[in-house]
């Protein structure tokens, strides 16, 4: 179960019309001006020689859902790097041709081609109605369980749930329902092996299309397509200008469908980034340039299934073939978890999402499946909680009324921006870590209160072992005089703390020797240290100062009560003793550190670079210290600090930043990131 909170959205249903348009529709034939004929003619040409050298490269995305006669409905999306995509609307042609295996030795002819040349009257026999509606009747807001996780969590879902709402729920939808089904283009459809035909099995143009311009100067292309089963090209033609001085761009992609069969089963999972509702749906001649609109419902698919860590991960899918009731309403329980992938294909679970269960109570009155009404459904939630990676959900379909399963799965990543990767830096004194409590000098200044004026023969070992540290040797200590047996208690927490026992067993050896009278300055310090293991940074606090009252040393003491002070938010105090420290020992690294990490997580990033570059000696080599400075630099980016933007500064991240994840130091992936985002690679 998630421990963030998911919601359950939004359900709806639609007719994906795949009639033949009407005789009478087809006898109304596009009346083409002598400028549109010119670039219809010149899209046509350059797809009839369309080779390597000719076709643009292009990043293709596809979802394939199914049509209420069998067919398929395929969304497809393209990414045209160096084309970019000109103002206004341009001219289009699709054409899809059949490939591979089975493909027919004489090329099918181009009704479209024909047309033109006055061979025929109808230019787009082949093309099925593009009309995609919604039944009427209630559509419940929310769909068909709007829930969380949590208990108090209804308000958060309602207010999802009417962002993404069926707007009217008193559409229109055509009647395109047909008494019987073609029996040839049935039997077509559920055949692997085509039919040959003399004509292109799918062809379309239009005046009207627009591409959208991407960040990097390229375009992005979408359409819709219908075509049974088989092996095809398809290739998408547009034209910038018009007439003779046309130019034009032609792409390419290979699709491989399946044969329509009776199972149960799920179409392609669409990631999609946004999902919104429209006013009203498309009209039925604009569906072809809106592929991924269903019904008034407006999906803007992922570009290579890549999500922004601020944004939202939203999933529709198609229910395929459920069983109906005598009133044709289907009963079927749809099902999400979510693994998150590590290297090397190993995945672990994340989290799931409610099931979502579909019936006549909160399907459209007119719903039927036996007229070939698609079930389609749509979630989403906030990554705002989700990890950089990838991950996996797989959806499964239950059909209550026929016992089958269906499953389907698609993996999306989650991509920082530049706030969200700024944010998964470490806090000021974020993580305690134990391997700096005990350093060479605090073990010095620990001998020192801990020794007696003549100690034992017993006792100076033990002493020389502690500042040697030599932990083991702190367990058993030899024989000592009686009163120095409270600062052998005090040896023994040390011992242990040294060699990673429970912060629990080092509490209670460091309280009987503060019941046996050890020296205060020692008990406070690792009572401190030992409290700080275990999360309890105001006893830590408390300890610490009086370990200092009781004269422990300040550069000992000191940079753990910063990192103590830090992780329970006290920021002023820590960076008022910071301040003091440095002001007191320029050389205390520990103090410089947690006063630039302190005014980076103020927004201070500049301030925070210079106490960083006016570390003394060979501070800047230090691993924490390198990575504070490439905190600030990339915080004063996202901040857009005037001193930390320009060129010089740029140039020092990017060849630091370099280094840093050349060296593989503990936070690389990170700084990776970082670079990539802040070079413009993290946004494409």
């Amino acid at each position: 179960m998630l421990s963030h909170r998911w919601l359950v959205v939004a359900l709806f249903a639609t007719t994906v019309a795949a009639a033949p348009a009407s005789t009478e529709a087809r006898q109304n034939a596009p009346k083409l001006s002598k400028t549109q004929r010119q670039t219809l003619e010149a899209l046509v040409e350059a797809v009839d020689h369309a080779s390597p050298d000719t076709v643009a490269q292009a990043t293709w995305q596809h979802h394939v859902l199914r049509v209420s006669d069998g067919a398929h409905y395929v969304a497809l999306r393209a990414i045209v790097p160096g084309v970019a995509a000109p103002p206004g609307t341009v001219a289009t042609y699709v054409r899809l041709v059949p490939a591979g295996r089975g493909a027919p030795s004489v090329p099918p002819r181009s009704a479209v081609r024909d047309w033109l040349a006055g061979l025929r009257g109808d230019p787009l026999p082949m093309q099925a109605g593009r009309a995609v509606s919604v039944p009427q009747g209630e559509m419940p807001v929310g769909g068909a369980a709007v829930s969380t996780r949590r208990a108090g969590d209804a308000t958060a879902a309602m207010e999802a749930a009417s962002a993404l709402r069926l707007m009217d729920l008193q559409r229109e939808r055509e009647a395109r329902e047909r008494a019987a089904r073609d029996a040839e283009r049935q039997a077509a459809l559920e055949n692997a092996e085509r039919t040959p035909t003399e004509m292109l099995p799918f062809e379309d143009f239009e005046f009207e299309m627009r591409p959208s311009a991407l960040e990097d100067g390229g375009s992005e292309i979408q359409r819709g397509i219908t075509a049974g089963p088989g092996r095809f090209d398809v290739y998408v033609a547009w034209a910038t200008g018009q007439g003779k001085s046309t130019a034009v761009h032609v792409i390419r992609h290979a699709l491989d469908l399946p044969p329509a069969s009776a199972d149960f089963a799920l179409s392609d999972l669409i990631v999609a980034e946004q999902v919104v509702s429209r006013a009203a749906p498309f009209a039925p001649t604009e569906q072809g340039r809106h592929p991924y609109a269903i019904g008034a419902l407006d999906v803007t698919p992922a570009a290579g299934n890549t999500l922004s860590a601020d944004g939202t991960l939203g999933l529709v899918f198609q229910v395929i073939n459920p069983a109906g009731t005598s009133s044709g309403k289907p009963s079927v329980d749809v099902g999400f978890e979510v693994s998150r992938l590590a290297e090397g294909g190993r995945s672990t679970a994340f989290g799931s999402l409610m099931t979502q269960h579909y019936d006549g109570d909160n399907l459209p009155s007119d719903f039927d499946v036996a007229k070939g009404h698609p079930l389609f459904g749509a979630v989403r939630a906030p990554l705002t909680t989700f990890p950089r990676g990838r991950y996996k959900v797989v959806v499964t379909a239950v059909d209550r009324l026929a016992g089958r399963r269906a499953i389907g799965e698609t993996t999306f990543e989650v991509r920082g921006t530049a706030d969200s990767l700024l944010r998964e830096a470490p806090g000021p004194g974020q993580a305690f870590q134990r391997d700096r409590v005990l350093t060479a000098a605090t073990r010095a200044a620990l001998r020192a209160v801990l020794t007696p004026p003549a100690p034992s023969e017993g006792l100076a070992r033990a002493l020389a072992a502690l500042e040697a540290g030599q932990y083991a040797a702190l367990l058993r200590v030899g024989t000592v005089e009686p009163l120095e047996q409270p600062a052998v208690q005090a040896l023994l927490a040390i011992g242990l703390f040294g060699l990673g026992d429970s912060p629990r067993a080092v509490i209670a050896q460091v309280t009987q020797a503060a019941n046996r009278g050890a020296p205060a300055a020692a008990v406070g310090l690792v009572q401190g240290a030992a409290h700080a293991a275990a999360g309890d940074d105001r006893s830590a606090v408390t300890a610490l100062l009086a370990a200092r009252d009781a004269g422990l040393d300040e550069a000992s003491v000191a940079p753990l009560l910063i990192r103590a002070y830090l992780r329970i938010g006290d920021v002023a105090r820590a960076a008022a003793m910071a301040t003091a420290t440095l002001d007191a020992q320029p050389d205390n690294l520990a103090a410089r550190q947690a006063l630039a990490a302190t005014l980076v997580a103020t927004r201070r990033p500049g301030e925070a670079l210079r106490v960083i570059d006016t570390a003394p000696g060979g501070a800047p080599d230090d691993p924490e210290t390198r990575f504070l400075a490439l905190h600030a630099l990339f915080a004063g980016w996202v901040v857009k600090d005037p001193a930390l933007t320009s060129g010089p500064m740029r140039e020092r991240f990017a060849t630091s930043g370099a280094r840093y994840v050349a060296d593989g130091l503990e936070r690389a992936d990170l700084v990776r990131a970082w670079l990539a985002v802040s070079s413009g690679e993290g946004r494409r």
